[in-house]
């Protein structure tokens, strides 16, 4: 059974399955990591950014590394702010209350359209267009200016931020009047702050979700080994939550399902089995293990490359000796094997193979058992062709070795 999974969004957030194939590549390719990147994640090891802004870290983690860029960027971002200053808050010193800060953020930096996929900050910055997980980044940066420290807080599916105080006010960063839906309604955010289930997050989480969403956006578009060094390095940021952890699972169950339709079946089993050794809990990886290997040993099979085949079905049984496929897949190869032998008249290759079958199955029965069948199926095939002494000398060998041997 082929089990294959789709994705779920958060403000992209998603979980996915597949199934891989054969490579002389390393199992996952994660990118290498650009200098600023490996800066960023030093710096975020201890669950704190120190050497990095929010604004710096958000753009690295979007794919922004030149520091060239990274000044560019936060020099313009500096310039919108300053310019903006006087007229929100009424002079350079003075705080700006959060809803000036939030139309702040409407009119001057989120000016384009809600796009799920839109998980860059510098897209963001660039053309306005935003996700929740860049529209509460750029939230807190803008907040952060006028002395106001948001956190940011995640459901299953989505983000936002809160401002913390007596009473927690959650802010829908995405909402272009929510200040005004909210004194419509309170109970649109009480809703929100008090009875909904979320999880509050730092700010090195939150840069988890950008790599985390940039990382499912490759999942679907079926780019496996970059999507897959994206979420493990959100993982790194963030190794408690549970879709980061899921999504991996699903991409390496998908890739390794690709590469099996490709042909690829020896890195499918490397995929699957890297899947495993992590996330044993992940039953797809598990089916899909059977599925890639019956495959494997069947296209083997057909190019008569026995041996592999039965080096790939005992592998796999050595590891789970509970799956039947495993253990009468063995008997099966061994039996086409046998039998192919056995047409071209190599008795005694045949009688090799079945002492070497001795480190393969734990009961002889077995063995005579196989050796049974591919007589038989052997002396079939030769007779339906016309050579009837071949068939008829193969059934009087095979009946010398196991009396149990029906004469043909």
């Amino acid at each position: 059974m082929v089990s294959r999974l789709t994705y779920r969004h958060l403000p992209k957030l998603v979980a996915m399955l597949l199934i891989a194939s054969v490579t002389t590549e390393p199992t996952v390719c994660a990118n290498e990591l650009f200098a600023t990147e490996r800066e960023l994640l030093a710096d975020a090891a201890d669950g704190s950014l120190d050497e990095f802004s929010l604004l710096e870290g958000s753009l690295i983690a979007s794919g922004v590394t030149d520091r060239d860029q990274l000044e560019q960027f936060t020099s313009a971002f500096a310039t919108r702010i300053a310019a903006k200053r006087p007229a929100c808050s009424g002079g350079v010193s003075a705080t700006a209350s959060p809803e000036q800060i939030y139309n702040l953020l409407h009119e001057e930096f989120l000016t384009g359209q809600y796009y799920s996929t839109c998980t860059e900050v510098n897209r963001a910055l660039d053309d306005g267009d935003y996700n929740c997980v860049t529209a509460t980044v750029l939230f807190h940066c803008v907040g952060e200016s006028f002395g106001l420290t948001p956190v940011a807080v995640a459901t299953s599916t989505h983000v936002r931020s809160r401002l913390v105080a007596d009473k927690p006010f959650d802010v829908e960063t995405t909402c272009r009047d929510w200040f005004q839906v909210v004194r419509r309604d309170p109970n649109t955010q009480i809703f929100r702050s008090e009875q909904q289930v979320t999880r509050q997050l730092t700010n090195v989480e939150l840069l988890a979700k950008i790599y985390y969403n940039r990382g499912v956006s490759l999942l679907e578009n079926k780019a496996f080994a970059d999507a897959i060094a994206l979420l493990k390095t959100s993982q790194l940021l963030d190794p408690v939550d549970a879709p980061t952890r899921e999504n991996i699972a699903a991409g390496m169950n998908n890739w390794a399902l690709a590469e099996c339709d490709a042909n690829n079946f020896a890195h499918a089993v490397e995929l699957v089995q890297e899947g495993l050794s992590k996330y044993p809990e992940f039953a797809p990886l598990l089916a899909n293990d059977v599925h890639i290997h019956q495959r494997w040993a069947v296209a083997l099979c057909e190019e008569h490359r026995y041996s592999e085949a039965m080096q790939a079905l005992h592998a796999a049984h050595l590891r789970r000796a509970d799956v039947a496929l495993f253990d009468r897949g063995r008997t099966a190869v061994l039996a086409q094997w046998a039998t192919a032998l056995f047409e071209k008249g190599e008795l005694e290759t045949a009688s090799k193979l079945f002492t070497a079958a001795n480190g393969w199955f734990d009961e002889l029965s077995e063995i005579s058992r196989c050796r049974s069948i591919a007589v038989q199926e052997a002396a079939a095939s030769l007779a339906r062709r016309g050579r009837t002494d071949e068939a008829n000398r193969l059934v009087r060998w095979g009946g010398e070795l196991d009396s149990a041997t029906t004469q043909f």
